[in-house]
């Protein structure tokens, strides 16, 4: 009796923390992600003291996440197809001897602008690397029922790592410089990786043979290229961050001399922000219970435009603090709902790359963005430059109108399989290929319209799945015979895109398949190109 009650029983949102491997990478990474908030802070004030120029310090953005932006969906599909412990000590060790040699360059007076943006955009490219890789570890250290609670955990420690880091980095470097602040980063990723290395992660079980790197990536950017949800998940980020990072962009130089902070005054205000962003944590469930996911965007985009114009209005330091906090609050919501938004439309199959483009998309408008809004700073003003960035906010709500969010809270991406194998006279090797599947529907004149709308977003799906062509094809001899005919590039990707099917797209193809009028189901059929050279009888 209370054994079954104890099944039933929601887990606690700290249970996560009870499991030693779970609790060791939770501390070690808060520990790690407050050393990479301290040398974000350290690295902007190094530059407004180096070169104190809106677009040099606008740069150091873009180097931060220019790599993430080139290199965010290589990195995701590397972490799928092999060791993803091994991927994230071999790039912690990178950002360990990167960040070591930036406060040693430092520290030794020869440091330049331009050799600060290089090795800014050299640890960056350890942290690309980590970051996918990292993100997908949850899964395998709490059961399914604690994943919330794990992950809700791992957000509440980021945005507390990054308000502490803020406020440690600025007093750091006021008391002992930033060549410091990047040598403490630096021990601050060793924890980490001794964590993880520690740990002794369980191979996980294979339905069907490892994807290749490459294919894997192209997997990923098929599935986002012929989803619509998913494109309007990315467009809506894409409006929000290129406009949104002018505040990124300009807010050391803005400390610096309009408001005239110090660096620990700077490290408090950048905290509060974090505080901002815990807030919005606190009070999105009440939000999501009352709003939809567009509005939640438009809030969450109005607060942060609202931020934008308190901060180009004023040199007050208790003004550009509050502004700082509401903007918290505004950028936590966006994410939150971009976030939710990102997770219901993509399927467990695709969800690590999926993410990976999302990342892509995010870091890549970081990065231009804030180079855009440090050159229009430089022609115009700073604080002009905010304005001009909450406009663009303002306007781009206009996007809810084509790019909806709506659709995608009605989605069911959970996976429809497991499905058994086709029956096949001789089973071909997984890596056999390409193979053509046709699908043989009988159609009544009447209804061939409906047909042919219905199975369109029925190519959608194919191409989503694994299908590289798809056509419909009319049978000449036999009237009323429609043929889909699409090709997967090996017989292992054909299997995956039966098992990729979620709930929705199965009823979209139920749906499909009602129109046929035939004695038996459409005829399947698998046809696998022969690998023997054929010669004609006119070439012999």
């Amino acid at each position: 009796m209370t054994g079954n009650a104890q099944a039933v029983t929601s887990p606690s949102i700290l249970s996560p923390l009870q499991r030693p491997v779970f609790f060791a990478l939770f501390w070690t990474s808060t520990v790690a992600a407050i050393g990479g908030w301290m040398q974000d802070l350290a690295g902007g004030w190094l530059m407004t003291s180096l070169m104190p120029s809106p677009m040099m310090v606008a740069l150091m953005q873009t180097a931060t996440y220019l790599p993430y932006f080139l290199l965010s969906l290589p990195a995701g599909a590397l972490a799928d197809v092999i060791d993803r412990r091994l991927q994230v000590v071999g790039a912690g060790l990178w950002i360990c001897l990167s960040a070591l040699a930036l406060g040693l360059l430092t520290n030794y007076g020869v440091m330049t602008p331009w050799l600060l943006l290089t090795m800014i955009l050299v640890v960056a490219l350890g942290q690309t690397f980590q970051g996918p890789a990292f993100n997908a570890l949850p899964p395998e250290l709490v059961p399914r029922r604690e994943l919330d609670s794990a992950i809700a955990i791992g957000a509440a420690s980021f945005n507390f790592a990054r308000g502490l880091g803020a406020a440690l980095g600025g007093y750091l470097v006021f008391k002992l410089g930033p060549g410091w602040v990047f040598i403490i980063n630096s021990a601050c990723m060793v924890c980490m990786c001794v964590a993880v290395f520690r740990w002794k992660r369980e191979p996980l079980p294979r339905e069907f043979p490892a994807e290749r790197w490459g294919s894997a990536v192209k997997a990923g950017v098929r599935y986002v290229q012929h989803s619509v949800t998913m494109r309007a998940v990315l467009a809506r980020t894409a409006i929000f961050v290129i406009c949104g990072s002018c505040i990124w962009a300009i807010l050391p130089l803005l400390a610096r001399k309009v408001y005239g902070m110090t660096s620990s005054e700077y490290g408090v205000a950048l905290s509060i922000f974090g505080v901002g962003t815990m807030v919005g944590a606190l009070i999105m469930p009440r939000l999501k219970s009352s709003l939809s996911l567009d509005w939640l965007c438009g809030v969450g985009t109005i607060m942060y435009a609202l931020a934008m114009i308190m901060l180009s209005s004023t040199n007050v330091y208790a003004a550009g603090c509050s502004a700082l906090f509401l903007a918290g609050i505004g950028w936590l919501i966006v994410s939150a709902a971009v976030n939710s938004s990102l997770l219901k439309a993509s399927p467990a199959w695709v969800r690590a790359r999926s993410v990976a483009v999302y990342l892509l998309v995010f870091n890549g408008c970081l990065a231009f963005g804030s180079l855009l809004w440090g050159a229009i700073a430089q022609a115009i003003g700073m604080q002009t430059a905010l304005l001009w960035g909450a406009g663009g906010l303002i306007l781009g709500l206009l996007a809810m109108l084509r790019y909806s969010l709506e659709a995608v809270e009605k989605l069911d991406m959970r996976t429809s399989g497991p499905w058994p194998a086709p029956a096949v006279a001789v089973e071909p090797h997984p890596e056999r290929g390409p193979v053509q599947l046709t699908v043989e529907y009988i159609v009544e004149p009447n209804d061939v319209e409906a047909f042919l709308q219905a199975i369109s977003e029925l190519e959608l799906q194919r191409r989503r799945n694994g299908a590289v062509q798809w056509h419909l094809f009319v049978d000449l001899t036999r009237p009323g015979v429609h043929i889909e005919s699409f090709i997967v590039d090996t017989w292992a990707e054909s299997l995956r895109l039966r098992n990729r099917i979620t709930n929705d797209e199965l009823a979209l193809e139920s749906r499909v398949h009602a129109f046929h009028r035939g004695p038996e189901p459409p005829k399947l059929t698998h046809l696998l190109a022969e690998r023997r050279r054929v010669f004609s009888s006119a070439a012999k």
